[in-house]
């Protein structure tokens, strides 16, 4: 008991309670992580493990995940979870593991852990494609991000591209999401002095690679920033047969026709108008299609600024690369839903930890990243399948702050144990919900073979 300063004599302060934990909502993820035998992957999947003497691999790797989902961005963070009361019980686990533990258990992970790890997600994926509806087509968002890394020594940190953070050392990944779902597809890290389009093609086939094949090359369409703008990328998309609507670079050539084009007013203010170009350094071939957006310039200064659009003296446009066989205006239209691929982004940068990393070491970090992915995930599937409609599109911070971190007690009672949490509580439907849903969900044991 420690004393207390007397205007607060009336309250007893001690840290004697073994049973409370502030993390209760975390039973709904483990809940849900059990039943689709999250655990049971892990152990098939991750072999060889490393192995420690109080810890199986797949307890090391959930208790990661479980880290970065109650929102422990560094893994010295970690400590807290270690001391919180029922923490370790809520979540199925018998203790959680030190930061020494953790970091040890990063830097013992191959590069063929990793792909184990990617194979798990991927059957993961696999399990939910088709939940809660059946899906005939893909529209993935590709997009590139610059995490900056605070640290001299960090492997594959290296002076890049950085808008923000100019001559600061840098990771550079890919990201594509399907759009429709909203699920992440794939990622890959890369040191910080890659180029946008650097390994795009290669990128391009893991996400086609992994495309259920009763989903023709034909229905599955592709958005992206003019990073991916290149013969290489444009030209095989066009070979497989995909869909594609990518932001083009505005060289000299292409301004001079995109000024030149005829147009055709549309709500708005906007403009549209089309032109056909193949650009002199992609040699010989075939001409590739291109629509043109435009519209005014606005007098307000402020609200001109804003336009990130290439601007002349009386309009500001952009100009995309398109296979698509459909009118100008819906090319743009079809393009315009691409800006939610910022808000994966800046989610899995301020509510996940992709902006730090938990060792000096490049494999490690690899793995770390790929793991943030896979929490990326799990989340996402769990508020698809197991939360109100309502929460679709609500970030993980806003499911930290009602449901996730939530007061609870764990009691035991004629030898079954019982988790009390407040009365009144305002998400309290919303929970019961997810507990009621969880609680309906099948899911074979051959899907995850």
């Amino acid at each position: 008991m420690c004393p207390m300063p007397k205007a607060l004599r009336k309250i007893a302060v001690s840290f004697e309670e073994p049973h409370l934990t502030h993390f209760a909502g975390m039973f709904l993820i483990q809940s849900f992580c059990q039943k689709i035998g999250l655990r049971r992957l892990l152990q098939r999947h991750l072999r060889p493990g490393p192995r420690f003497r109080d810890f199986q691999p797949a307890d090391m790797i959930l208790a990661i995940l479980y880290a970065m989902i109650v929102g422990m961005d560094r893994v010295n963070e970690t400590q807290i979870l270690q001391y919180n009361g029922a923490f370790q019980k809520v979540v199925g686990l018998d203790r959680f593991p030190d930061q020494t533990a953790i970091r040890r258990f990063l830097k013992r992970l191959t590069p063929s852990h990793i792909r184990q790890i990617a194979r798990l997600h991927e059957l993961l994926r696999q399990s939910f494609f088709n939940r809660p509806s059946p899906r005939t087509s893909l529209i993935f968002d590709m997009d590139s991000t610059v995490v900056v890394i605070y640290g001299r020594l960090i492997e594959g940190a290296r002076v890049g591209y950085n808008p923000r953070k100019h001559g600061r050392r840098s990771y550079h990944p890919l990201l594509a999401f399907e759009s429709r779902f909203q699920e992440f597809w794939h990622g890959t890290l890369r040191p910080g002095d890659a180029g946008a389009a650097t390994g795009a093609k290669p990128f391009i086939q893991v996400c086609l690679a992994k495309v259920p094949k009763h989903i023709p090359r034909s229905r599955v369409r592709f958005r992206a920033d003019s990073g991916f703008y290149g013969r290489r990328v444009i030209e095989f998309l066009d070979e497989e047969g995909c869909g594609f609507v990518i932001v083009a670079v505005e060289r000299a050539p292409v301004k001079d026709k995109m000024r030149n084009c005829r147009f055709t007013k549309m709500a708005d203010g906007w403009e549209v108008g089309e032109f056909w170009h193949r650009p002199k350094t992609w040699g010989e071939g075939k001409k590739h299609r291109f629509v043109v957006v435009r519209r005014p310039i606005p007098d307000d200064p402020v609200e001109a600024r804003q336009l990130t659009l290439f601007k002349d003296k009386r309009y500001a446009y952009h100009v995309f690369i398109t296979n698509l066989k459909m009118s100008a205006w819906r090319v743009y239209l079809f393009y315009s839903p691409r800006a939610r691929i910022e808000k994966h982004i800046r989610e899995l940068a301020y509510d996940y930890p992709l902006a730090k990393v938990p060792t000096q070491d490049w494999i490690p970090n690899v793995a770390f990243f790929q793991l943030l992915l896979l929490a990326f995930d799990i989340v996402h599937y769990f508020k698809r399948t197991c939360l109100p409609r309502s929460y679709r599109y609500k970030t993980l911070k806003t499911l930290r702050m009602e449901l996730l971190v939530l007061p609870g007690r764990l009691i035991k009672r004629d030898n079954r144990s019982g988790l009390r949490l407040p009365r009144g509580y305002h998400f309290q439907p919303e929970f019961e919900h997810a507990i009621a849903k969880i609680g309906k969900l099948k899911f074979p044991k051959r899907e995850f073979l």
